[in-house]
């Protein structure tokens, strides 16, 4: 979720329900020796309460580090990536690549509890590839170790987004610890949050399902409550989600920048919409908040000549 969770986005999210919200994931080595880019991804919100900062990396020494300055800055839990399966990360021992090296993961968490008084927590995959599947062994060790809650995604590395999550084994990590588990993947909507359910966890992490789809929270919010469920947002409600969002990330940002990021997550909120693929190539041309206020119009303009 690099350069999807940033605070205007989890600020929608959290608006709809969201109960935890967590950062980008943040190199635990650009922490330790302060890079001013990295230290920007750490901002959270008064409303954040409860709000989790997370880390990669592969140094114990270093993650410790990291987590005392998540700490110092009022984040209520540090999390280690160990799922990340992209090469860059993987290639300098971060993200899925600690599957394949659970003792030196171990001895990651062990430096992070001490170091610090918040709960440390850990998100894996399944595991690096199909004949490798180690996550509830692992997830067991990063317990001992001292995590206190562990995510799974239920893919290996080697699929990265492909294929689907395998709910099988994320009911085994369930029965392997004793601390909370959080399932994570293929959750985008109500019978796929039923379905994660089932496998015993105590809670859903949602991230891609979630993109241009901040009500979901409150959908699910609803169904686990046995409320009534919330409506669909109309297309005008969708529009004035996204300029919302294009504001909001413009201000943390700067507009130019801002709107470079915008060109990824405005084309979510059209999911499903008519006219959507043209909508999503003149995102590729966002360059002010004049250009997302055009788009707003073309998208409501759509609307109305096929109601």
């Amino acid at each position: 979720m690099a350069g999807n969770t940033n605070l205007a986005y989890r600020r929608l999210c959290r608006r709809f329900g969201a109960e935890l919200t967590t950062t980008e994931m943040v190199s635990s080595m650009a922490l330790r020796f302060g890079d001013e880019k990295s230290l920007g991804l750490l901002e959270r919100g008064a409303e954040e309460e409860p709000v989790a900062a997370q880390v990669f990396g592969s140094d114990p020494q270093t993650l410790a580090i990291a987590a005392h300055e998540v700490e110092r800055r009022g984040f209520h839990l540090v999390d280690l990536n160990v799922g990340c399966p992209v090469p860059k990360i993987t290639g300098c021992g971060g993200g899925s690549a600690l599957l394949r090296e659970p003792d030196l993961a171990a001895r990651c968490i062990e430096s992070m509890a001490a170091a610090v008084q918040i709960p440390v927590t850990v998100k894996v995959r399944a595991g690096w590839d199909d004949d490798n599947k180690n996550a509830p062994a692992f997830a067991r060790q990063m317990e001992e170790a001292g995590a206190q809650a562990v995510t799974v995604h239920g893919r290996t590395r080697a699929q990265k987004y492909q294929g689907r999550a395998d709910l099988d084994l994320i009911a085994g990590v369930k029965q392997a610890v004793s601390i909370p588990v959080v399932g994570n993947g293929d959750v985008v909507d109500l019978p796929s949050a039923r379905a994660m359910m089932q496998t015993g966890v105590d809670g859903i992490a949602i991230g891609r399902g979630a993109l241009g789809r901040p009500w979901l929270f409150a959908q699910l919010g609803a169904l686990f409550d046995g409320c009534e469920m919330p409506p669909e947002p109309s297309v005008i409600e969708r529009a004035a989600l996204m300029l919302e969002l294009g504001h909001g990330v413009a201000e943390l940002y700067g507009e130019f920048r801002g709107l470079r990021i915008m060109r990824r997550l405005a084309a979510d909120f059209f999911r499903g919409l008519t006219g959507a693929p043209k909508l999503r190539q003149a995102c590729n041309h966002l360059e002010s908040l004049k250009d997302l206020d055009q788009l707003a119009a073309r998208l409501l303009a759509m609307a109305e000549e096929g109601a």
